[in-house]
């Protein structure tokens, strides 16, 4: 029997420890925190619980990608999918003064487009069949495209480039552009096939999920055990031991070692290095993980309100704050009225942001740093309020985190909320490999594939395909909906 050892109970690890299992392998998972997930942990204030780093759930409609994969992964009767509004899932606050509404579904989306901005028609046509022929040109969301749909798009394209080679200009090109901050991008450097893989499956369906991000690892792990793994939390990993050509054990905090065949890193490279130390990777690929800056990390507010902000709705809403970008959400209107009301926030920060107390303690941290979490805490909830005079006066108290929590949950480098940056400039179109030069090491998470919930689902099952000698991309086409 095969053995594998992951690091890292984030949904990647997960994913892979199940299809790893579902094949007959001996798989154990090391997390160092007292509970799995990564971003998408929870944690309890009063009566409220609140998603660390989780929002939604990009091409959750039905039949959509997401819900083919967790059908495949043996979770989907255990995730309950929250209703959003069909005619306005997304809500794009417009610079000049008011929103545009972007109904689920890329054909109500394109025409929602197209109908409010009719000049342009043929453009916008342009630029939905490059966004669908993008779709299919990565494979495995293919079924979001109408049928018939050819392969599109160009290697190194940013999502401006490619809207100017359609002819989108002015507002429809700002608001289409503005989706890239889903990823934490600016249109100019996001490279078209990342936006295709994420802001086009967040325009065929984002959906949230009953319980928030445990509502996808909460099964996950059950799923695991049920097949036989092992998950250790409050394991973390202090050192992976190798000779000339492969792995031969990780040492976990406890002094324990554990042997396998084959080891998956679920984590950021950057902890791979430090955990192997000098000869763990290739030079190039050493150099290469240090000089990749990161991705962008995040501010996140999370308020508890006197009464539910009508004016909110169950959409997301997306705007221009300055020189960054803003998200917010109501959970608790999505929820229904049962739930005590609140709303997230999160505006994108550099990770450099908070980097003058990187070395404070967690609990401990200096009043300067308290102060500016605070400064961004108010400059986001103004925003907030600006767009929602409703939400005037009903917020009764906030708790914030920044990127030095985002480093604490998911021991990324300097707290980057998506690992490595994946934009022109870096990764681009030539994601970092899954194989390193000991041979029976692999790297899988966002660093390595596409970033999100889906994007990390999607890496596992190409990287456990390559390892158990099977194609699994078949096997999750199969699942057709309608699936719940």
């Amino acid at each position: 029997m095969p053995s594998a050892l992951i690091i890292g109970a984030g949904v990647s690890g997960l994913t892979s420890a199940v299809l790893l299992a579902e094949h007959g392998w001996q798989v154990t998972v090391l997390e160092a925190h007292a509970i799995p997930g990564g971003l998408l942990q929870r944690f309890r204030r009063g009566p409220f619980r609140f998603d660390t780093g989780f929002h939604f759930l990009t091409g959750a409609a039905e039949g959509g990608p997401f819900r083919r994969l967790a059908k495949r992964l043996g979770i989907l009767e255990r995730i309950a999918f929250l209703p959003l509004e069909p005619d306005a899932q997304i809500r794009v606050h417009l610079p000049a003064g008011g929103e545009f509404a972007i109904p689920i579904g890329l054909v109500p989306a394109r025409e929602a487009f197209c109908a409010r901005w009719p000049e342009q028609d043929a453009a916008l046509r342009a630029f939905f069949r490059l966004l669908e022929g993008g779709l299919v040109r990565l494979g495995w969301l293919a079924m979001l495209a109408e049928p018939g749909t050819e392969p599109l798009g160009r290697d190194h394209e940013s999502v401006s480039a490619a809207l100017a080679r359609c002819g989108v200009h002015g507002l429809p090109r700002e608001v289409l552009g503005a989706l890239s901050a889903i990823l934490a991008m600016r249109p100019e450097t996001c490279p078209l096939e990342l936006y295709t893989g994420f802001a086009g499956t967040a325009l065929a369906g984002c959906y949230r999920a009953v319980g928030g991000g445990e509502a996808v690892i909460a099964p996950l792990v059950e799923r695991v055990e049920q097949l036989g793994g092992r998950l250790l939390l409050k394991r973390a990993v202090t050192r992976i031991h190798f000779d000339e050509r492969e792995v031969t054990a990780v040492e976990d905090a406890r002094g324990e070692r554990h042997v396998a065949d084959t080891y998956l890193a679920s984590c950021h490279p950057e902890e791979v290095l430090r955990l192997t130390g000098p000869g763990g990777m290739r030079p190039s690929l050493a150099e290469r993980v240090l000089t990749t800056p990161d991705s962008a990390s995040a501010v996140l507010v999370f308020a508890s309100l006197s009464r539910a902000p009508a004016s909110i709705g169950i959409s997301h809403h997306f705007a221009q704050l300055d020189d960054s970008e803003l998200y917010w959400i109501a959970p608790s209107n999505f929820e229904g009225p049962a739930a005590p009301p609140y709303l997230e926030a999160m505006l994108w920060v550099p990770c450099e942001a908070a980097a003058a107390w990187r070395d404070s303690e967690r609990g401990k941290r200096p009043a300067e740093y308290a102060a500016w979490k605070a400064s961004v805490e108010k400059r986001i909830l103004d925003a907030v309020v600006a767009a929602h005079p409703d939400v005037a006066g009903t917020i009764t108290r906030t708790w914030s985190s920044s990127p030095l929590s985002i480093r604490h949950y998911v021991r990324s480098r300097n707290g980057a909320a998506m690992g490595l940056s994946h934009d022109l400039g870096h990764l681009g179109s030539e994601p970092m490999p899954r194989r390193n030069r000991l041979r029976n090491l692999c790297f899988t998470g966002q660093s390595i594939g596409h970033p999100g919930v889906l994007g990390c689902m999607i890496e596992a099952f190409a990287l456990c395909g390559h390892l158990i000698g099977k194609d699994l991309k078949p096997d999750y086409e199969a699942f057709a909906g309608p699936t719940r």
